[in-house]
C-alpha cells in the first residue's frame, strides 16, 4: 500500500473518471470504434473489450440480473452518476467498469467532505454491528483513498462510511483516542503472543528457581506469627517462588508485586507466565491468613472474601478501557486475566469446595488458603502442573 494524502487520492481518482486514456482513444481509433470523450478509463475499458472479445476469442461475460443493477444504481445516486440503464448493460464485465467509476466518485465525494489527515480520529460503522459505533485514528491513506487505522490488524474504513472526524485540537479528539486504542486491544485475537522485546521488560521480575527449604521455612514462620494481611505480602516479595511455583510455566514464570493499574487499584502480585501457545496473566489478591472464607453457621462468602472478588473484578474493569496502555508494560494482558486469591488456613468448619468451584467455573478466579501454597511449595520437585491447569494428589483438596 502506498501511503498518500486525501487530495493525491482524490486527484488519481478524478482522473480515473475524467476520460479515457491516451492509450484507450488510440485503440479505439484503430479499431474504428466510436469511443466517446467523456467515457471514463473503466468503462471505456469495459466497452474495447467487448468490441474484440468475438474475434480474439475472449471469455465472454454474463449478463447481469436486476439485484446487481440495483446496487450499482444506489451507489450511483449516491453522486448524482448517470449511469446506463439495465438493458444497455449487457454485461457483468462492463457492469463492473461502472462500479468502478460510481465507487471512485463516491470516494471522492467524501474524502472532500472529510479533508482526513493522519493523526485525525474517525467515528465510523460498525460493519457487523451497525448499530455500534468504531472508532480509528488514521494511519495512513491508501491511493484508492480508503483510510488504514493505527493498531493494524487490517482495521481501515472507506471515507463515506465515516460519521465523525476529530482532528488534534478538536474537543473530542482525546476521548475519540482512548476510546480507538480501547477499540485496538480488545480486537488483538491472540495478546497472548507477545516478542521476545516485550518480554524483556519482564526480565526483572523472572523467577528462575523452584522454592527451596528456606523459602517454605520463610512462609511457615510468617504463618505462624501473621495476624493482618501486609506479613504475607512481604514474604511473599521476597520469596516470589511461591507463587511463581503454582502457575504452570514452561517457557518461564514471572511474578511482578504491587502493580499500580491508574490511580485507583493496586493489585498485590501479577504472575505471567509462558508456555507454547503463549503468555498469560493471573491477577492475585491476598488478604490475611487469620480471616475466614465463609460464614460461621450459614457458609456463604464472608465479607472479606466478597470483598477480595470483588478486588478482581474491579481491576478486569479498569482493564476493559485502559488494555493497550496496560500491555505496555504487562504484554500480553487481557481484560478477562485469570484471578487467584489467598487467604485464611485450613479449618474444617470453614470448608469452601461449593464456593470455590462455583467462583473457579463462572468468574475464573481460583480462591486458596496459605496452607495450600504452603504444601504446593513443598511439592516443588515433583511434576504437578500449575494451579490453573489442573491439580492432583492432596492439592486437590478444599483449601
Amino acid at each position: 500500500m502506498t501511503e498518500t494524502t486525501w487530495q493525491l487520492a482524490a486527484d488519481g481518482l478524478s482522473q480515473l473518471c475524467a476520460g479515457p486514456t491516451t492509450e484507450q482513444r488510440a485503440i479505439a481509433n484503430a479499431l474504428a470504434f466510436p469511443l466517446e470523450p467523456g467515457t471514463s478509463s473503466p468503462v471505456a475499458a469495459a466497452l474495447l473489450r467487448a468490441h474484440i472479445a468475438k474475434p480474439l476469442r475472449l471469455r465472454e461475460h454474463p449478463a447481469i440480473d436486476e439485484p446487481e443493477y440495483d446496487y450499482l444504481a444506489s451507489v450511483a445516486a449516491e453522486t448524482s452518476l448517470h449511469v446506463p440503464a439495465l438493458e444497455e448493460i449487457d454485461s457483468r464485465d462492463l457492469l463492473n467498469a461502472w462500479l468502478e467509476v460510481a465507487w471512485a466518485q463516491r470516494t471522492v465525494r467524501h474524502l472532500e467532505r472529510l479533508r482526513p489527515e493522519v493523526g485525525d480520529v474517525v467515528v465510523t460503522l460498525r460493519r457487523r454491528k451497525p448499530d455500534e459505533d468504531r472508532y480509528g485514528q488514521i494511519s495512513s491513506i491508501s491511493l484508492r483513498g480508503q483510510l488504514y487505522f493505527r493498531g493494524g490488524l487490517g482495521r481501515r474504513a472507506w471515507p463515506h462510511a465515516v460519521k465523525h472526524l476529530a482532528r488534534a485540537g478538536d474537543s473530542d479528539h482525546s476521548e475519540l483516542i482512548a476510546k480507538a486504542r480501547e477499540e485496538v486491544a480488545s480486537e488483538d485475537r491472540h495478546p497472548e503472543r507477545v516478542t521476545n522485546r516485550e518480554l524483556a521488560q519482564l526480565d526483572n521480575w523472572k523467577v528462575l528457581r523452584r522454592p527451596s527449604t528456606a523459602d517454605c521455612q520463610a512462609l511457615q514462620e510468617a504463618l505462624d506469627s501473621a495476624t493482618e494481611e501486609r506479613p504475607m505480602q512481604v514474604v511473599l516479595e521476597n520469596h516470589p517462588t511461591l507463587l511463581a511455583n503454582v502457575i504452570t510455566g514452561s517457557h518461564g514464570v514471572w511474578v511482578r508485586p504491587q502493580v499500580r493499574f491508574g490511580d485507583q487499584y493496586v493489585p498485590d502480585f501479577l504472575i505471567a507466565s509462558r508456555t507454547s501457545v503463549g503468555l498469560r496473566w493471573h491477577l492475585v489478591e491476598l488478604e490475611s491468613p487469620t480471616e475466614r472464607l465463609t460464614n460461621p453457621g450459614n457458609q456463604r462468602e464472608s465479607p472479606t472474601l466478597r470483598h477480595a472478588i470483588d478486588q478482581i473484578q474491579d481491576w478486569r474493569e479498569w482493564l476493559k478501557p485502559n488494555l493497550l496502555a496496560a500491555r505496555q508494560t504487562l504484554p500480553g494482558i487481557t481484560m478477562d486475566a485469570r484471578g487467584l486469591i489467598i487467604m485464611g488456613r485450613e479449618d474444617v468448619a470453614d470448608g469452601a469446595r461449593e464456593i470455590r468451584d462455583r467462583r473457579s467455573a463462572n468468574d475464573r478466579i481460583a480462591i486458596r488458603t496459605y496452607d495450600w501454597l504452603l504444601r504446593a511449595a513443598a511439592r516443588a520437585d515433583s511434576t504437578l502442573q500449575g494451579l490453573l491447569d489442573g491439580e492432583t494428589g492432596d492439592l486437590s483438596q478444599d483449601w
